[in-house]
């Protein structure tokens, strides 16, 4: 019944990340992994969501990990702003992220190219731009758990998709979150999940109308990551 929907899905246009279906070949295995990741990535953090995405996207490319890279990229760029998303991974230390956050991505940056060569002074400085010892761990954590996916989705074969298709994969990784089944009832909400997005636009875009609120909308503030 499974492949029954998955194919259904392919049918209909709907890429289907062959990463789901590393998830669903041990789920005995699969299942714990999947709520500490959802804990990882979206609990209770001094890192922002979008910033924990970026880290995983950042990181991965410096592994050279296409796929979680440009998946989570994807995913970032939602939560914070495609442009600084873009400028990150392209060029850190000309992009718009201020001194504290950069020395964070130069030291996610070391622990993708030699983990071992990262020492106390790292630390520091760390800690000296006013990044709290929650924090750095959270920071390591997210890198090391895309070490692990990395490693997991290149070493199975996991193939890139489109980029339409990553950016529908990030709509549903912030809609729907990490801790997935992959039952046939999920892939069903996985299905609607496009027209569940249309709503939330359409609605929020009503709330944001002057003449549906009764005010004029504020301008946008400058974009500054989440700490």
């Amino acid at each position: 019944m499974t492949k029954v929907a998955f194919k259904k899905l392919q049918n209909d246009g709907e890429a289907i990340p062959e990463i789901l279906h590393l998830f669903r070949f041990k789920r005995r295995v699969t299942d714990p992994l999947v709520r500490f990741t959802e804990e990882v990535m979206r609990g209770p953090s001094p890192l922002s969501p979008g910033l924990r995405e970026l880290i995983g996207a950042y990181f991965s490319k410096r592994n050279q990990c296409s796929f979680c890279s440009d998946a989570h990229a994807a995913a970032a760029a939602q939560l914070l702003e495609k442009e600084l998303v873009d400028e990150v991974l392209d060029d850190l230390e000309n992009s718009r992220l201020d001194s504290a956050h950069k020395e964070l991505f130069r030291y996610i940056g070391k622990l993708a190219e030699n983990a071992s060569r990262v020492t106390e002074l790292d630390i520091e400085k760390l800690k000296a731009v006013g990044w709290s010892e929650e924090a750095i761990y959270d920071a390591l954590t997210v890198a090391s758990v895309f070490k692990f996916y990395n490693t997991w989705n290149g070493g199975s074969g996991v193939q890139n998709m489109r980029s339409a298709d990553y950016v529908h994969a990030g709509k549903v990784l912030n809609t729907m979150g990490y801790c997935m089944d992959f039952k046939v009832i999920r892939l069903l909400k996985i299905t609607a999940n496009k027209l569940i997005i249309l709503l939330r636009v359409v609605f929020s875009a009503r709330r944001e109308d002057p003449v549906c609120s009764g005010q004029l909308p504020k301008p946008d503030p400058n974009p500054v990551v989440p700490a």
